[in-house]
């Protein structure tokens, strides 16, 4: 008996020490955000079958995340063009983009590379470039 209770308060006191080392490590961490602007986005070609890498290569696609929560997705590839909007949103380390018209929900892990620069993984391996705000000129 006085082996199962020692055994009992081990594993109590082994869980409640991994897990307040847990939340000392998330809070160390700042916290993942994606500044709003316009994004070129490349598929990562690391796990793309060499069948379609060509088609993934000459794509060209781009992810407006704007600051009321709108997500604008753009893709031209092969002569076809599609667009859709819906709506994106940051949890934890994850960007969801959901709402959209014509495509299906997603979560993706958001990984901060630079200022202008991030990885989303998810169904696809996205890397987002941030595009140059272009202002027209005035005359």
């Amino acid at each position: 008996m006085i082996r199962l209770i020692s055994l009992f308060s081990f594993c109590l006191v082994l869980t409640l020490s991994c897990s307040s080392q847990a939340d000392t490590k998330s809070s160390d961490q700042e916290p993942v955000s994606i500044t709003p602007g316009t994004y070129t986005a490349s598929v990562s070609q690391e796990n793309v079958a060499d069948d379609v890498k060509a088609y993934h290569v000459t794509s060209k696609i781009s992810f407006g995340f704007e600051p009321d929560n709108t997500f604008i997705y753009k893709v031209a590839a092969m002569g076809r063009e599609i667009d859709d909007v819906g709506r994106w949103e940051i949890r934890g380390d994850s960007l969801y983009i959901f709402s959209l018209k014509k495509g299906p929900d997603s979560a993706f892990k958001l990984v901060k590379v630079s200022d202008e620069r991030y990885e989303i993984i998810g169904p696809n391996h996205f890397i987002l470039t941030r595009q140059e705000e272009i202002t027209p000129i005035k005359e």
